[in-house]
């Protein structure tokens, strides 16, 4: 039986494709290999997000949340601050807005 080869060229974004070469080699699987799995069975590659299977993975994720959110808030409190008079409605928009990260960001230090 002879094998037959097939190539198949896909135009994607250079960043997506970035992501995949750098996962595969993270996972020491090739690149084709992964294509060809997917072809096969239509099922999407590997799991891509990390594993949180222990408390201080999980702990040290929350952190890292808890310190994004606190630079989203830091941007809209000086947004809201610079706000002139006249737009009440933004100004209204922007304090609603830090509100709920402020109590996002004390649920998650309840949390952990």
């Amino acid at each position: 039986m002879e094998k037959t080869m097939t190539q198949v060229k896909f135009t994607i974004n250079s960043d997506i494709v970035s992501a995949f070469k750098a996962r595969c080699e993270g996972e020491g699987v090739s690149m084709t290999s992964e294509i060809r799995r997917f072809m096969i069975t239509c099922q999407p590659t590997r799991q891509t997000s990390p594993k949180l299977t222990t408390r201080p993975l999980r702990r040290k994720a929350v952190i890292e949340i808890i310190g994004i959110l606190n630079t989203i808030m830091e941007s809209e409190s000086s947004y809201r601050d610079n706000i002139p008079e006249p737009f009440e409605q933004r100004y209204e928009a922007a304090d609603q807005a830090c509100d709920k990260l402020e109590e996002a960001i004390a649920n998650l230090e309840d949390a952990f």
